[in-house]
């Protein structure tokens, strides 16, 4: 379909809205420098456990869907083609984002306005340009040189430049007025609901958006709320939204280069402090906060070396921040004279929070990444953080994470409800790490155990539970345990069944 001019209005200027859409984009993002590329679908996550999280047309005609596990991805297909090979990519972050700075400069090109609305979709205003035909052709042209295969919709109505943009291939215009027309004949899935709300509407016998858009708007409002009666709006084509115009995320970076070579952290100290006071001006003046810290050292070797810091609470202090590289510093040194220092800080929201009349008050933020990063100094910084259960059966597992405590809200200290009954629960502490033990056995069940704090005849056992994990990978583990009273205590002894060793995982108190 061609493109015209939107016509003004006595009252003013009218909106018209493009949609610069490119499917599949993690699959695009990887293979847009290839002229032409096989069937392919990226998946995410660790082996074995991956699945697709993109695929492109060919992939996808072949069977392959979201969220399948690769290995019936590839089944599928080999199915589907008579035994054609499905090319597997590992999903890259840097590449989309890489690609879509480079659709972003490529909207700014066309207006000043435009919103960054999701990976691969850039939604543009194209109200009041001269020639907004010349405009969507340009940007249709410099997306496909840039490797893409773009989708591009325009329209006075925002939401139907999406629907457009995302069902129809190529550039295309939906006219003024027509807008109700080019919704009627769409599938459901083009609203933006969730699936079970799809199915409920199925069952309801609505099929299109022109079935839905002629539907009650009261019932679609009784059944759904607010978000009903914006269905109706959207399937109608009368649903008008402002756009939220882009505004590139500021550079928050400082460098200095010195004068001669640094081999000390007092004087390399004297000039960070300068560094980050500039830095933490340039992050209020925006109400910012540091939420990470990347501090790249230039030796004398012409190496360069690399620090960075995740804050607990995002900070603005420029002598809290210089504690905290000073710290990270003397804890890992460089190892060779500095030329040059250079700190980049990741913008975040400033914290705000509301006291509690009721909770305990929260520590300083200022205070406390202090004294995180004295104790990751100490011990490590892997030793130091919030206690998270890592993803695995395999007992006795942990790992930590950063420590980012959140406010409290509406705690209060709370009493035990009259009538409530208490009983006494039985606590598992778990030794960290496993004792050792020596177990004898009779018919593969413990006799006799001899451990730490804990030797003698086993006067009762219950038993084996035998658990297994991670067998696809060289730390597999295969364990067998036992619950165990030795001297009146009860312990959990669990053997290696790989090492044939015999430890203690916890006592029972």
């Amino acid at each position: 379909m061609s493109l015209v001019p939107c016509p003004l209005s006595r009252k003013g200027r009218q909106s018209l809205f493009a949609s610069l859409f490119v499917a599949d984009f993690a699959v695009a993002a990887l293979t847009r420098s290839e002229a032409d590329s096989p069937a392919t679908a990226v998946v995410e996550g660790a082996a074995p456990n991956q699945f697709v999280c993109s695929a492109d047309e060919a992939a996808r005609a072949a069977g392959v869907q979201l969220g399948m596990p690769l290995a019936a991805a590839t089944t599928r297909y080999a199915y589907a083609t008579a035994g054609d090979e499905l090319r597997i990519l590992e999903r890259d972050p840097a590449a989309e984002s890489r690609g879509q700075r480079d659709l972003l400069r490529l909207a700014e090109t066309s207006t000043p306005r435009y919103e960054d609305s999701a990976p691969g979709l850039i939604t543009l205003d194209f109200a009041g340009l001269p020639q907004p035909h010349d405009s969507a052709r340009a940007l249709f042209a410099g997306a496909e040189k840039l490797g893409f295969t773009p989708q591009l919709g325009v329209s006075r109505n925002r939401f139907v430049a999406l629907c457009a943009a995302r069902t129809q291939p190529g550039l295309t215009h939906v006219y003024p007025g027509e807008e109700a027309g080019f919704l009627s004949v769409q599938g459901l899935d083009v609203l933006p609901i969730e699936q079970a709300e799809i199915e409920t509407l199925t069952r309801w016998g609505l099929r299109t958006v022109g079935e839905l858009a002629r539907f009650d708007e009261n019932d679609l409002t009784a059944r759904f709320g607010e978000r009903g009666a914006r269905l109706a709006r959207l399937a109608r084509g009368e649903e008008s939204s402002t756009l939220e115009a882009y505004t590139a995320p500021p550079e928050l970076a400082e460098r200095q280069e010195f004068d001669w070579e640094v081999g000390e952290l007092e004087p390399l100290a004297f000039a960070l402090s300068g560094m980050l006071e500039r830095l933490c001006l340039k992050l209020q003046s925006g109400n910012w906060a540091a939420a990470r810290l990347e501090t790249t050292l230039e030796l004398a070797s012409g190496r360069a070396f690399a620090r960075k810091i995740d804050m607990p609470y995002p900070l603005t202090d420029p002598r809290t921040l210089l504690k905290l590289v000073r710290l990270d510093l003397d804890a890992h040194p460089p190892g060779d004279a500095i030329v040059a220092a250079r700190i980049r800080a990741t913008p975040a929201e400033r914290r705000r929070v509301q006291f509690s009349l009721f909770a305990p008050a929260t520590p300083s933020p200022e205070k406390l990444a202090v004294t995180l990063a004295r104790l990751s100094s100490l011990v490590g910084a892997e030793r130091v953080g919030a206690p998270v259960a890592p993803d695995t059966h395999k007992p006795g597992a942990a790992a930590v994470a950063l420590f980012a405590p959140r406010p409290v809200r509406g705690q209060s200290q709370g009493t035990v409800p009259v009538g409530a009954e208490t009983r006494r629960e039985r606590v598992f502490r778990v030794f960290r790490p496993p004792w050792p033990a020596k177990v004898e056995t009779v018919e593969r069940e413990p006799m006799h155990l001899e451990s730490l704090d804990a030797a003698g005849p086993v006067e009762a056992r219950s038993g084996p539970w035998r658990v297994s994990g991670e067998w696809w990978t060289p730390e597999g583990w295969q364990y067998e345990e036992w619950d165990v009273c030795v001297q009146g205590r009860l312990y959990r002894a669990c053997l290696d069944r790989s090492s044939k060793q015999w430890f203690l995982t916890g006592v029972y108190d």
